[in-house]
């Protein structure tokens, strides 16, 4: 990865950082198909550990009430764990849609590095003759994505935040609107094409949170 790309992607523990939230702790999509599809696999094992707990205490009866604490253990921890997905998910809307942005964002980012490695081969596909543009867009998503984050999760403790910090919704998108000149036909143009739409959305977001806290 050439230096220039070093820091750019967004991790795990950096959306932990910004959002208070591990990423791992809600279901995407997040859908109703999918929360109901979560809570079915969860009704599933519970039943296979019922079947577990039956048979082991048919084969070893003598440790049945150390079977059942155990079971129990695991049950509560099972249906705990679910229980916090389900209510991150429905509670915080907003956080996964930043994560699903911060994805498309992390692809892009990969996708640049691949790029650059098949730019070192023999036979390169081609040179991205804008990619100082392209690094320039990355870095101001990332701010963006960033200052969503930090909103999202102060929005949760603090319902006015907004208008006692609006200098956070000065964002950097009028600089990004201006990286937005070439043709989607190119590499670096389909690149700079789609952070352009990840930047166009979570702008969206951000006045989305805005409007929704200052009609309260």
């Amino acid at each position: 990865m050439q230096s220039d790309l070093e820091g750019l992607e967004i991790t795990p523990g950096e959306i932990k950082h910004w959002s208070g939230i591990n990423q791992n702790s809600l279901y995407r999509p997040a859908t109703v198909k999918k929360l109901i599809r979560e809570g079915l696999k969860t009704f599933c094992i519970s039943g296979l550990l019922l079947i577990s707990y039956w048979i082991w205490s048919l084969i070893f009866p003598e440790i049945s009430l150390i079977l059942i604490i155990i079971y129990l253990i695991i049950g509560v921890l099972l249906i705990l764990e679910d229980s916090i997905k389900f209510w991150n998910t429905l509670t915080r809307p907003q956080f996964v849609k930043l994560c699903n942005q911060v994805d498309r964002y992390n692809s892009i980012v990969k996708a640049l590095s691949i790029y650059d490695q098949l730019e070192a081969t023999q036979h390169p596909p081609g040179k991205l003759n804008n990619r100082k543009a392209i690094i320039e867009a990355l870095n101001l998503i990332r701010i963006e994505l960033i200052r969503g984050l930090k909103i999202e999760r102060t929005l949760k403790k603090h319902q006015k935040f907004i208008e006692q910090h609006s200098e956070f919704f000065d964002p950097n998108f009028t600089a990004l609107t201006v990286l937005q000149t070439e043709e989607t036909t190119t590499e670096q143009g389909r690149l700079l094409y789609q952070a352009f739409q990840i930047a166009s959305e979570v702008h969206a977001q951000l006045k989305q949170l805005q409007e929704q806290q200052t009609s309260r």
